[in-house]
């Protein structure tokens, strides 16, 4: 049995629990039983529609070294074989108390410590990985390191069917949209009664393909504006997420593990951050050209940005197939395969 320590609320985005989804399912495939651990009974719908158990432990995310009293009893009633980590939260001491117990894989994207666990998992985007491994040299730490780990979910783990693009844009920002993006653009494009910035002539005549987030605050008015104008679709709950990044020609996507999915999908994309979290891997995706960056929500004027940078792609086809094939050679969708092949070869 496999375990998965992680949460999901409005401050932390799903795509955490959803790659832990994703790599568990691969388990489970494999005849390996998996049980998650979360600290409030929240987003556990996805768990219950992949029909993978869970507990509730009650305790406070912010603090987990709080957990002790109740998580590390827990699991002296479990044969874990692995528990995997994925939080922000966590300190060096809550690693090393845990991997004490069992064998620790922690999914690290931040960099910020080296840590006392028995692996890490890094698949965010660098230059090179020479230095995250420079600093495990030495210790017992097995390091998974580069984008062929990108723990995709299994709809992203083949090319699918051929599709023909429609002349749509595809826009999520994951479970929020703090900043109110998604808003923001559809209102600069459609809404000509409250327009502030001069609209390209190319993005005239798209529709747009809006993923909602389940804790989204802006639902009620995406709603509103979708029933003002046909051109919007909104979408919530996608089950078949890979289906609408292939029928776009084009992307908008905040940071994270959506941005790796897109390129499992070939969709040329403009990618923007609102988190720390996010800066890093955003920003390679700018340097290394395989995605256009319109910068930080928090700091930029990213709505414009996002307007010019979609321009860009539709006047410039050569580099609009130029991005995609980029995209195409940086995630081939093995990633939970190879991660699942460790698990079961480190015993």
């Amino acid at each position: 049995m496999i375990g998965f320590r992680v949460d999901a609320n409005e401050q932390i985005a799903t795509g955490h629990l959803v790659r832990c989804i994703s790599i568990a399912t691969e388990l489970i495939k494999r005849g390996t039983k998996c049980i998650f651990f979360l600290a409030e009974e929240k987003e556990t719908a996805r768990l219950e529609t992949a029909n993978i158990p869970y507990v509730i432990l009650h305790t406070d995310w912010k603090h987990m070294e709080s957990e002790y009293d109740i998580f590390l009893p827990l699991l002296n009633k479990y044969p874990l074989k692995w528990l995997v980590v994925d939080s922000y939260q966590i300190t060096p001491s809550y690693l090393a108390t845990l991997n004490q117990r069992i064998p620790v894989l922690y999914l690290d994207d931040l960099e910020t410590d080296t840590y006392p666990v028995s692996a890490v998992l890094h698949y965010g985007l660098r230059a090179d990985y020479d230095t995250y491994f420079k600093r495990y040299l030495g210790a017992d730490t097995k390091v998974l390191a580069g984008t062929k780990y990108s723990p995709l979910r299994e709809e992203f783990q083949s090319t699918g069917a051929p599709v023909i693009r429609d002349k749509s844009i595809l826009i999520t920002t994951g479970g929020t949209d703090p900043y109110h993006v998604t808003l923001q653009i559809l209102s600069a494009c459609l809404d000509h009664d409250k327009q502030t910035t001069t609209i390209p002539d190319s993005l005239k005549g798209f529709s747009f393909d809006v993923i909602v987030g389940s804790m989204n605050q802006d639902e009620t008015q995406l709603q509103a504006m979708a029933a003002r104008f046909p051109q919007i679709r909104i979408h919530k709950n996608v089950s078949n997420m890979s289906y609408y990044m292939r029928r776009n020609q084009l992307a908008v996507s905040a940071g994270g593990t959506t941005l790796l999915e897109l390129c499992a999908c070939s969709t040329p994309t403009v990618c923007f951050s609102f988190a720390d979290n996010q800066l890093n891997g955003v920003k390679q995706m700018g340097d290394q050209h395989i995605m256009l960056h319109a910068g930080d929500a928090r700091f930029d004027p990213v709505v414009s940005n996002i307007l010019r940078a979609l321009d860009t792609y539709l006047t410039n086809d050569h580099l609009r197939k130029e991005y995609a094939t980029r995209m195409n050679a940086l995630v081939d969708g093995q990633g939970v395969q190879r991660i699942a092949d460790f698990l079961f070869e480190n015993p």
